[in-house]
């Protein structure tokens, strides 16, 4: 019983300290996941790379913790809340710039697609594969702004510009290929 003592000592002095980390960690994880969740529907909108690495983050506090590791969940999750205010600001920023975006997107993608349609159609001399991957590019620009234009109504302005930029940086592209500049030239 004697030597059965200090085996039992340290057990309990093991427990007793995991249960002082983990409380800590359960704290840090259930901190950030509330800030989190504060910007978490505007940050998908605006700036969801950012939102998706600081989801990560907490995805890998709350394994740690699964796995007992306690101090590596506290260290993971234990910075996410004041992230979470850069994040807001980064929020901020996405709804001041994508409007004005969104705006000369929109006054210039008609006038593009056409241009483009145009160029493909009087494309002279190109090689036929490269002209055949312009003319399925462009015949896709239109649906592709009009799903654009969907995202738009539907308050997706990230989704939106983003696709619009595709759109436009397609054209670019396709123009390059051709031997012309955006203007048709």
């Amino acid at each position: 019983m004697k030597k059965l003592l200090p085996i039992l000592f340290c057990v309990m002095l093991l427990v007793v300290s995991c249960s002082m980390v983990k409380a800590p960690a359960q704290l840090a994880i259930k901190t950030a996941e509330e800030a989190m969740n504060t910007v978490r529907n505007e940050a998908a909108n605006f700036v969801p790379e950012q939102l998706a690495e600081m989801e990560a983050t907490l995805v890998e506090a709350k394994q740690s913790f699964e796995k007992g590791e306690y101090k590596a969940a506290i260290a993971a999750a234990k910075d996410l809340p004041l992230k979470v205010k850069d994040l807001a600001l980064a929020i901020e920023a996405k709804k001041a710039e994508l409007p004005q975006a969104w705006t000369d997107l929109s006054a210039e993608m008609p006038k593009l697609i056409a241009s483009v349609k145009t160029a493909v159609a009087k494309a002279k001399g190109v090689d036929k594969t490269v002209l055949a991957e312009a003319k399925t590019g462009v015949n896709g620009m239109p649906e592709a702004w009009k799903e654009a234009q969907d995202d738009f109504k539907a308050g997706k302005l990230y989704e939106a510009v983003t696709k619009a930029s595709g759109i436009k940086e397609k054209a670019a592209k396709i123009m390059a290929d051709l031997g012309m500049n955006t203007a048709g030239k």
